[in-house]
């Protein structure tokens, strides 16, 4: 991570970025899978100065399944750290039933289970939008809600300008405490 000096220079090489903010993902599966998220993550991303951390859950948390409980947990565990927790089950959130992903705070938690292809990962990426600050959006948008596979599968990957430019506003801000005690599936 480059960071830049107290006279507000940064030593960085034209199209070099600087990271303000790591994403912290949490995901038993392969490199594979890692390396198209992170590729995917990059893209959908790009120029608000994000990376990307993996790391594999512990293991005492397998088989969980209430997502209000595996927020919890990684809050405790993350602090103000932006983290989600991918995991290979179906997901359920008090009250509303079974969900692909929710969100908290800065930290969420999706699923594979169900979605095929790069759907779950859309999802994951979603969340972040969320972790990011970003609402539900009703433009062509990565943020658009979903409540189906089928409307996963037809989102798109990338934020329109307006979530854009609200992410690249909340990523220079900083980590806030915005959710934490409501869930956004």
């Amino acid at each position: 991570m480059k960071q830049i000096n107290e006279t507000g220079s940064s030593g960085l090489q034209a199209g070099e970025e600087v990271t303000q903010m790591m994403v912290r993902v949490l995901f038993g599966g392969d490199n594979l899978s890692r390396k198209m998220l992170s590729s995917l993550f990059e893209s959908s991303f790009h120029g608000l100065g994000l990376s990307m951390e993996f790391s594999d859950p512990p293991e005492h948390m397998h088989g969980r399944n209430d997502a209000a409980d595996i927020l919890s947990v990684l809050l405790r565990r993350t602090g103000a750290h932006p983290s989600i927790w991918v995991v290979d089950g179906e997901i359920h959130l008090p009250g509303t039933g079974p969900v692909f992903g929710c969100a908290a705070g800065r930290c969420a938690v999706t699923t594979t289970c169900g979605l095929p292809g790069t759907a779950w990962m859309n999802v994951a990426l979603h969340e972040i939008g969320h972790i990011l600050g970003l609402d539900h959006c009703t433009g062509h948008c990565l943020m658009q809600p979903a409540l189906s596979r089928e409307e996963i599968e037809r989102r798109p990957f990338a934020l329109c300008e307006q979530c854009l430019g609200i992410a690249r506003v909340n990523v220079q801000r900083g980590p806030s405490l915005k959710g934490y005690l409501r869930p956004v599936p």
